[in-house]
C-alpha cells in the first residue's frame, strides 16, 4: 500500500484529492493539515478506515515533517499555500514565505524517501499569454503569487533531480466544481444568477478555460500511478472559449431574471488576460481526458448547494 502525504488537505484540491485516492487504490494518505483546522473539511473515513493520518502542522513547521509522520512517504504533494486571492497575490514577503515553507516541506518529503514529488502550478506563472499555452512556453509572472509559485518550480525541480526524485508539476487553469471558494467569480456570479439579482461582471471578452475538479484529480492520479516524463504538465479541460460564453451558459441553466452587467467591473491594473492552454502532453503522457462538461458541472454545484439547503 503506497504512502501519500498531501499538505493542504483541507483545501479545494486537497480536499477532493485525499478522497479521490481513499476510494481509488490501495493508498494510505497522511493529511497535513493547519493547527485549528475544521475537521468537516476532510473526507468521511467510510470504508477507508486506518488509512488516513492527520498531522496538524502549520507552513512554518514544514520542516518538522519527518519527526512527527508515522510512515516514509511514497509521494508527496506540496499543495498549501496562503495568499492565491485578491491582494494577497502581490505581497511579496508572503508569496516568498510559502515558497520558503513549501521548500523545506519537499526536502523534508525527500528525507523520507519519497520517489514522487508534486507541486500545485498555477497559470500565474506564464503571465500574460498569447495565443495557445503550452508547457514550453516562456514564464513571465506578473504577480508575486506566480514568480513564487515559478521559482518553486524551479528550484523543487533542481532539487529533486540532485537527488534522484521525479517531480511533477500540474499547472493549473481556473478550476472549479462542488466545495470551491464561493468568492470565486464563477460561483459568485452563479449565487447571483440563482438569486435572480444582478450580475455585475468584466466585459468577460477574454478567452477562458475551466476545468472541473473532478477531472483534475483523476488526472493527478495517473500521473501518480504511471511511469511519466518529469516536468511541467498543464491541467485544462481543452475547452476554450469566451468568458461571456460560459457566463451565459451558466445563465441557460439556471434559468434566471438575473441582468447581466457586462463591463461593470474594470479589469485589474495588469490588464486583462486571455488564456488557450494546451493539454496536449498530459493527453499525450497519459491517456487522460477531461470528462465533466461545463454544464454538467454547473448542475453538480447546483444540485449540491440544494442538498445543503443554499438554494
Amino acid at each position: 500500500m503506497k504512502q501519500i502525504m498531501i499538505t493542504g488537505a483541507t483545501g479545494f484540491i486537497g480536499r477532493h484529492l485525499t478522497e479521490h485516492l481513499l476510494r481509488n487504490g490501495d493508498y494510505c494518505v497522511t493529511a497535513i493539515v493547519r493547527r485549528g483546522f475544521d475537521p468537516g473539511k476532510l473526507p468521511q473515513q467510510t470504508g477507508c478506515a486506518g488509512r488516513m493520518e492527520v498531522l496538524e502542522l502549520d507552513l512554518k513547521e514544514y520542516g518538522r515533517i519527518p519527526e512527527l509522520a508515522k510512515t516514509a512517504v511514497d509521494a508527496y504533494f506540496a499543495l498549501a499555500w496562503d495568499g492565491t486571492r485578491g491582494k494577497d497575490r502581490h505581497d511579496e514577503q508572503l508569496q516568498m514565505e510559502n515558497y520558503r515553507y513549501s521548500m523545506e516541506g519537499i526536502r523534508a518529503a525527500c528525507s523520507m524517501g519519497c520517489r514522487k514529488i508534486f507541486t500545485a502550478g498555477s497559470q500565474a506563472e506564464y503571465g500574460r499569454m498569447q495565443g495557445i499555452t503550452s508547457e514550453n512556453a516562456q514564464c513571465i509572472p506578473e504577480t508575486a503569487y506566480g514568480k513564487a509559485k515559478l521559482r518553486l518550480c524551479m528550484d523543487a525541480a533542481g532539487y529533486c533531480l540532485e537527488n534522484g526524485v521525479s517531480f511533477f508539476e500540474p499547472r493549473f487553469f481556473s478550476l472549479y466544481g462542488e466545495d470551491d471558494n464561493p468568492k470565486t467569480m464563477l460561483l459568485s456570479v452563479l449565487k447571483a444568477m440563482l438569486e435572480n439579482k444582478p450580475c455585475r461582471m468584466t466585459s468577460c471578452v477574454q478567452d477562458w478555460d475551466f476545468l472541473h475538479i473532478e477531472d483534475a484529480v483523476r488526472g493527478l492520479r495517473m500521473l501518480l500511478e504511471g511511469e511519466h516524463p518529469d516536468g511541467i504538465y498543464n491541467f485544462a479541460s481543452g475547452d476554450t472559449r469566451m468568458l461571456k460564453d460560459f457566463v451565459e451558459e451558466m445563465y441557460r441553466i439556471t434559468r434566471s431574471r438575473s441582468r447581466l452587467e457586462y463591463g461593470a467591473v474594470p479589469y485589474p491594473p495588469e490588464g486583462m488576460v486571455s488564456m488557450r492552454p494546451s493539454v496536449d502532453k498530459l493527453k499525450r503522457e497519459t491517456g487522460w481526458r477531461a470528462v465533466v462538461s461545463f454544464s454538467e458541472g454547473i448542475r453538480r454545484i447546483i444540485k449540491r448547494g440544494r442538498e445543503e439547503g443554499l438554494g
